[in-house]
This record gives C-alpha cells, structure tokens and sequence, in this order.
C-alpha cells in the first residue's frame, strides 16, 4: 500500500471542509477526486502532502505516519518520494524551464547525472517545450508554466504523484498531452492521485471519487 487515509478531518469553526475520509492507494493505482469548487478537494490534497494540518484522522505513506515526523524530515520524504503539482505552479523565476525542470534532480541527487539529463529530453520532448527550454519563467504563458511544473514533478519519478488541477490552465491540445503522459506514466507503475474538473482526464482514473461538502462517494464507471 502507497497511501493509507484515515478517519481524515479538518475543520473551520462549525465548516467542515473535509468530514472523515477514509480512503486506500496502493502501488500503481490511478485516483481521481471530482466535484464542485469549495467542496473540500484542495484542502483534502493540501493535507495529504502535508503542507496543511489536520484537525482529526491520521495519514500514512506505506508505515509512514505522517504526524510522527518533524517538518524537516517531511520535506525530505516528500522531494525524494512525492511528486507535486499545484493549481497555481511556481517556478524558480532566475532559471530556465530546463533548469526548473531539472532542479528537484538536484536537490535529491536520485539518479546519476546522465540518467537525469536524459529523463529531462523525454519530458521536454512529450510535453513539446523544446523551443521554450531556455527561456526564463517571465516570459512564459500560464499553460507554459504548467507544462513546466508537470514535468519537474516527474523528474525524480516518484513513488506517488499527487495533483491538483493539472489540466486546469491548459488547451484542449495540451490537455490531452498531459492526459496521455500520466496515463503512460501510470502504466508503468506511477501511483497517481489528482484532483480535476476534466473529465477526460479523470476517466482515465481506476478508481473516481466525487467530493462534495467535505465527504465522498466513489463514482462507479
């Protein structure tokens, strides 16, 4: 099992933006979590990566408990082991889109050069940012920053990836790039969990949840 979610609660005084999800991930799996905005999806995200507290319920990656470590230790876990992509993408903006694709090889140092260097082609070349591979994040459009930041979540191939929104700034074109890329990226072991009002890229999914006011029901195909 990749991803255990237990019992998973957080609160706003009497709102409950996430009212006890329990749900399993195991190695491979495809996950996709839809709904309306303001139903609970980012918040529940957002506590999966550990970037926002709980008020309830515990987390675990493999037998990982992820209230049993200190700050530092889940940065560390999550460079090396979660891919991250954000509705709202940042790059490091005094670097490339090869540079900021590259930099969590980097930080982590998973791979020898090389293997980095050349993972790196393959990505730039599916998600077609050959000609923009030099160019500096300000001169970017919203859809090229994503593009950019799909890719750097990719690089380390992680054991997990965790999404929000992937598609959200992208054209039809480029959205079903990005759906294919996942798609094979899953085929060949990635475990993947999004968050996503396409539906095309969530009928990929194996599995689909749909959230509403915080709870969920799982969607069947």
């Amino acid at each position: 099992m990749i991803l255990r979610i237990n019992n998973l609660s957080r609160h706003y005084g009497s709102t409950k933006a996430v009212n006890g999800i329990s749900f399993d991930i195991n190695q491979s799996d495809y996950v996709a979590i839809v709904g309306p905005s303001g139903s609970g999806k980012t918040t529940l995200l957002s506590m999966i990566t550990g970037m926002l507290s709980s008020s309830s319920g515990e987390i675990y990656f493999d037998t990982l408990k992820l209230s049993s470590i200190t700050k530092g230790e889940l940065a560390r876990f999550r460079a090396k082991n979660i891919g991250l992509i954000f509705q709202f993408s940042e790059l490091v903006s005094h670097l490339s889109v090869e540079e900021n694709i590259l930099l969590p090889a980097l930080l982590v140092g998973k791979f020898e050069e090389q293997e980095y260097r050349e993972k790196c082609e393959f990505l730039i070349s599916s998600l077609h940012l050959h000609t923009i591979r030099n160019q500096l994040p300000s001169s970017l459009s919203g859809g090229q920053i994503q593009m950019t930041a799909i890719a750097r979540a990719l690089i380390n191939e992680p054991e997990i990836l965790l999404a929000d929104e992937p598609s959200g700034d992208l054209d039809p074109e480029n959205s079903e790039l990005v759906r294919k890329l996942l798609s094979d990226f899953n085929s060949r072991g990635l475990t993947i969990l999004l968050v996503t009002h396409d539906m095309n890229l969530a009928f990929d999914a194996k599995t689909i949840y749909e959230m509403r006011e915080g709870s969920f029901t799982r969607v069947v195909k």
